[in-house]
């Protein structure tokens, strides 16, 4: 629970940190990836939206299979790998919606589409706790709906079935995209704890490193 606390309090500093152009941060920050508003809509392919809606066994292996349309082995994809923690914490359960990686001629993304009006504030620390109650008062909305919350790397180091984030990582919220070293400069943290703590993270969901 602290990684998916940490990400929320995350999403907090990146609105604060831009709220001076606020229609168009509204507009990049409630975007929703095109594959889930497909999903959402009914328009995803049969394959996908049958996996969508499977159950997945808690202590099952996942599996990177080859994007619909993509050549064998050219762009994988990782989808709902948040599902194994959600049988476990209800409160991953609740807040987490949907998730999907993909691995596409070397860049690796990861993320979760997320509903912070699931999150339990009352366990937050009182000082992320105030940071929500800025976020409210300078964006009365923002916490009101699914946000899609991930990290963008175009240099990944997989190595041993594990993900590190490399020099180049990007936060995403939305459309935005957001350094990791910036990001956690704004955190009062070291760039390799953030980057840690994403990779702890994919390991504690269950995702293992794609094959090149």
């Amino acid at each position: 629970m602290k990684w998916l606390k940490r990400i929320a309090v995350l999403l907090v500093l990146l609105l604060l940190i831009a709220g001076g152009v606020i229609f168009y941060l509204w507009r990049q920050v409630t975007a929703l990836p095109e594959w889930y508003t497909a999903e959402q809509a009914g328009q995803a392919e049969p394959a996908a939206a049958a996996e969508a809606t499977a159950t997945a066994t808690p202590d099952g292996p996942l599996v990177w299979k080859d994007a619909p349309g993509a050549a064998p082995g050219k762009h994988k994809e990782l989808r709902n790998f948040h599902r194994r923690a959600a049988k476990k914490d209800p409160v991953v359960a609740k807040v987490i919606k949907a998730s999907r990686a993909s691995f596409n001629d070397g860049t690796l993304e990861m993320g979760v589409v997320a509903d912070l009006r699931n999150l339990p504030h009352d366990n937050l620390r009182p000082a992320d706790r105030e940071l929500f109650e800025k976020l409210h008062n300078a964006f009365p909305s923002a916490t009101d709906r699914e946000i899609y919350i991930g990290v963008i790397d175009s240099s990944p180091v997989l190595q041993g079935g594990e993900i590190e984030l490399g020099p180049q990582a990007e936060l995403v919220i939305g459309n935005l995209q957001y350094g990791i070293d910036a990001a956690a400069g704004r955190m009062g943290m070291a760039p390799a704890a953030l980057r840690k703590q994403w990779s702890s993270m994919a390991k504690n969901l269950g995702i293992t490193a794609p094959s090149p």
